[in-house]
């Protein structure tokens, strides 16, 4: 999925990885604009996104099922 649908996905709970993670690394949407991931730190969307603006995160999004 594309930015944009990580971004949605990511607004409604899903779990999504990229394919510049390792396997075990994954992130989560979960509360007014605040991310999870894998290790249990969280961050805000805007965060997350500040240091993700390389082209390379504008595709390559999934859902970790």
């Amino acid at each position: 999925m594309d930015r944009q649908q990580a971004i949605q996905a990511l607004n409604e709970g899903k779990t999504l990885t990229h394919k510049y993670f390792a396997s075990d690394e994954w992130v989560r949407g979960i509360y007014a604009g605040m991310y999870l991931f894998e290790d249990g730190i969280k961050c805000s969307a805007t965060e997350f996104w500040r240091w993700r603006q390389d082209s390379g995160f504008d595709s390559g999004w999934s859902e970790k099922l």
